[in-house]
């Protein structure tokens, strides 16, 4: 029997090493060994067992919080895609220039294509559209074939407006201040009152009978710069029976308000007009004010 104790000499070593027990526990660990490195069956094994007994183990430590943050990040980048997507589909689907930039919000852009501005661009009074660029500018862009795509953005409460290539290469910036911007956004909206309760057109009142008439009497080039879109008032419903100018100005632009009287009530069309022409049919209304002005007002509540 070997004794239990440090063996003395390598003789003794050598017989402890080569006893059936020994070469038996050799073996298997050479072959555990093997079969490791070869099919790696330990860490999965291992990993089995962690993964069996994960959903009882604590959710803390490093790893975790790693984990907690991932998913955080792509919940926010999912819901982040989702707004962009949807405000890209609003974008797309505006009819007015004024409908984009309310679904802007605060210091977010949008793009669309060239096209789809110059619709948009036609589509406002020409005292607001000119007051954006001038139409020459626009012509010289479409015509060389560069600008193929136009992003909006809100910058403060203002508005910038980037003109660019087919590499996203500015090729001509805008700049719309806070208060144009408010009259692009209002757009030619009507609003369910009287002339009456809109303090802007007070003491500027005038039946409609006679401002058409004025305004019937001006060269077409006048006409157009007072009220661009003629078309639009014959699409109301009722009768516009005054017509109120505002005395504040926006740029190059005056508000001009059409009351129209309805079976569900008075409710008011604004527009806006070129600052110089409308000024000057209100002196011409002025002035034949004793005139026609007493008999013809509508009475104030």
């Amino acid at each position: 029997m070997i004794p239990w104790y440090a063996p003395t000499d390598m003789n003794i070593w050598r017989r402890r090493l080569l006893v059936p027990r020994s070469v038996v526990l050799i073996c298997l660990l050479a072959v555990a060994g093997i079969t490791e490195f070869r099919f790696d069956w330990i860490e999965k094994a291992v990993g089995a067992y962690l993964t069996s007994t994960n959903a009882y183990r604590p959710r803390s430590g490093a790893i975790w919080e790693k984990g907690r943050e991932a998913d955080s990040a792509r919940t926010a980048l999912a819901q982040y895609a989702d707004q962009r997507q949807n405000l890209q589909r609003e974008v797309r689907q505006a009819v007015s220039l004024g409908q984009l930039v309310s679904n802007l919000g605060e210091d977010k852009g949008a793009m669309i294509s060239s096209e789809h501005f110059i619709e948009l661009y036609l589509k406002l009074p020409p005292v607001l559209s000119h007051e954006i660029v001038s139409p020459f500018t626009l012509l010289t862009h479409q015509s060389d074939g560069r600008w193929q795509r136009t992003f909006l953005e809100r910058q403060g409460n203002g508005l910038l407006i980037y003109m660019l290539d087919a590499n996203n290469q500015v090729i001509h910036r805008l700049s719309i201040d806070q208060i144009l911007l408010a009259h692009i956004e209002r757009g030619e909206v009507a609003i369910r009152t009287g002339l009456d309760q809109l303090a802007d057109f007070n003491g500027r009142i005038y039946p409609a009978e006679r401002f058409f008439k004025a305004l019937d009497g001006l060269p077409e080039q006048e006409r157009t710069r007072i009220v661009a879109h003629p078309e639009d008032l014959l699409r109301v419903e009722g009768r516009i029976e005054r017509v109120g100018i505002s005395e504040r100005m926006i740029g190059d632009a005056v508000d001009l308000g059409f009351e129209v009287s309805g079976l569900d009530g008075p409710r008011v069309v604004l527009m806006q007009g070129a600052r110089d022409e409308v000024r000057r049919i209100q002196r011409m209304l002025e002035e034949n004010a004793t005139t026609v002005w007493p008999w013809m007002r509508k009475e104030q509540p």
